[in-house]
């Protein structure tokens, strides 16, 4: 499946009720369709960026996990690899991107650019038409 874009330039700055990050996306780079500009109809990538483990001990009943606020998810097509949307985590690590029906490679970055932990993998996200695609990113801390 290939996406085409073409258009003028349009950056996005998203904050919806409830997810506080903030970030560009370059996705948009068409025109934005009449559905897409009053609200009725969106698309995109929502989700949380967790790290863990935060305790080299687990222990039965305490999550070893917790919300990593900071962290940066950037956005690529799948076919160029370029990126086209950066969208950075709120105070609890939620996140959302706006964009058109397509697939993507997620490819999250730590929360302090140079730093190799916490680190998190790529992951390719399949965004259907009118439709947020929930995804749950995991950061691996190092800690053992």
């Amino acid at each position: 499946m290939k996406c085409f874009v073409s258009g003028a330039l349009l950056v996005i700055a998203v904050h919806c009720s409830g997810f506080g990050a903030t970030g560009t996306n370059l996705a948009a780079q068409r025109k934005p369709s009449s559905a897409a500009t009053n609200g009725t109809s969106q698309s995109g990538i929502r989700g949380q960026a967790i790290s863990g483990p935060i305790s080299p001990v687990e222990r039965l009943g305490h999550p070893n996990t917790r919300p990593l606020p900071g962290a940066v998810m950037t956005v690529q097509s799948e076919s160029a690899r370029q990126e086209i949307a950066r969208q950075k985590t709120d105070d609890h690590g939620r996140f959302l991107v706006v964009l058109p029906k397509g697939n993507y490679l997620l490819v999250p970055l730590p929360p302090r650019p140079g730093s190799s932990r916490p680190h998190a993998s790529p992951q390719a996200v399949k965004v259907e038409s009118n439709k947020f695609t929930e995804v749950t990113v995991q950061y691996d801390t190092g800690i053992r």
